[in-house]
Formats: C-alpha cells, structure tokens, sequence
C-alpha cells in the first residue's frame, strides 16, 4: 500500500490528530517538512496529500523556493487526480492552483467559531456523517476563493468560504487537527496576530479543550471520509 504524504508547511502546526488517525487506521504515512532543504517527493508515489498550514501568504507563494515548490507539488497532485486535503494555508494553495483569489477576509478569525454545512454539504460525501453546525479552530487572517467547478462546502458568519471540493481535491479554511496543547504553540509563534484579539492564549486553550474531543471525532469521521474519495 502506498503512504499518505502529509506536507508539515511550517515548525508551529504540526499534523496534529492527523498522525492519530493514521496510526490509528493503520494507514502508512510520511511526512515532509516543505520548509526545510530536502529533495522534495514525487506525489505519484503516495496514495493521498494532506497539506497543513502556514503563517506566509498563500498568493505570495513566488517568494520562496520552497513555496514554489509546493505549489507545483500541489498542482501535479491536481493533474493526477490523486486524494488531496488542504488545511487553511494547504487549501488556500489549493484555490490557487484551481484558478481561484487568496485574498485577506475582511475580518481576521482566531480561535473557536461555529460553522455549519451549505446545502450541498448537507449530500457531499466528504462531510457524510456530519451535523448541520459544529465547532472548529481558526488562525487565519486570508481565505480563498471558490474554484469554478468546485462546490462550497461549509460556511461562517464571519468567512462565508470555510470548505470547497472539487473532485477528489479538497479544502478547509478551519482546524479539527489542533491538540489543545498546541495552541500556546500557536501563541508563542504569532504574538502580534494574538495581540490583535481581544484574547488570551489561555481564553484560546479553554475555550478549545471544550471542543477537542468533538473535533477530533469529526476530524477522523473526515479523514475516513476522504480516504474513500
């Protein structure tokens, strides 16, 4: 069986309950820090791409080697019509190499918000099995754009574009992945993002352990779900 490869875009957001799940399913997997100097891999050697986040942005993505690299890496995945799953700043390159805007949202989201499925969420087989709203985690001050042909998955209040796919590639502008104790990670790595909340990396870590356990479930109920795209 071939691995998953999951893409570590940066030192501060690790795979998180990603690692869990596969150990869990027993599902073999490498993961690559895209950030470091290494020959990069083939995606044609893995079964499925998972993409995590970052604090760059996405639409600057020609700024540095490394990023160039992933975005072609991302594109090649497309062209295969391999299994791909970008979270946040892994969607948002997603978005790009579909042809769709990265642009900043008019209003920055950090921490716990409420989301809820659009009508073709409610019959997407990648969110079978979820409620109408749940709880997830935000760091994110860009979103994306919908790709023409793709379908809006998920939406807020707050970012109208939280989840997209198009065929066997998806997106999430939102976190089920983050352990409770990575969150003060978070906070260390952006002081001046947590600065421009009214908020606290301990009213962050409360208000997150609340919900952990939940996203959890769901995130393994959509990684399920992704692997039988």
């Amino acid at each position: 069986m071939k691995p998953a490869l999951v893409l570590q875009n940066c030192p501060a957001e690790s795979p998180g309950t990603t690692l869990e799940y596969l150990r869990h399913r027993r599902l073999p997997a490498t993961v690559f820090h895209t950030y470091r100097d290494r020959p990069w891999p083939d995606p044609d050697s893995f079964r499925a791409v998972i993409s995590l986040g970052c604090p760059h942005p996405a639409n600057r993505y020609h700024e540095a080697g490394w990023l160039r690299n992933l975005h072609q890496l991302v594109e090649k995945t497309v062209k295969l019509e391999l299994p791909y799953l970008g979270i946040c700043f892994g969607g948002q390159i997603l978005a790009l190499v579909l042809g769709a805007d990265v642009a900043p949202n008019h209003k920055r989201e950090i921490g716990t918000y409420r989301v809820r499925l659009t009508e073709a969420g409610t019959t997407d087989p990648l969110l079978d099995g979820f409620p109408p709203a749940f709880k997830v985690f935000h760091w994110h001050n860009d979103t994306f754009g919908i790709p023409v042909g793709a379908y809006r998955l998920v939406e807020g209040d707050d970012c109208p574009n939280q989840a997209f796919r198009y065929g066997r590639a998806a997106a999430l502008q939102f976190h089920l992945e983050v352990m409770t104790d990575e969150i003060p990670v978070w906070c260390r790595s952006y002081p001046d993002e947590l600065a421009s909340t009214n908020l606290t990396a301990k009213d962050l870590t409360t208000a997150w352990a609340v919900t952990a356990e939940t996203a959890r479930t769901l995130h393994f109920r959509l990684l399920d779900n992704f692997f039988r795209l």
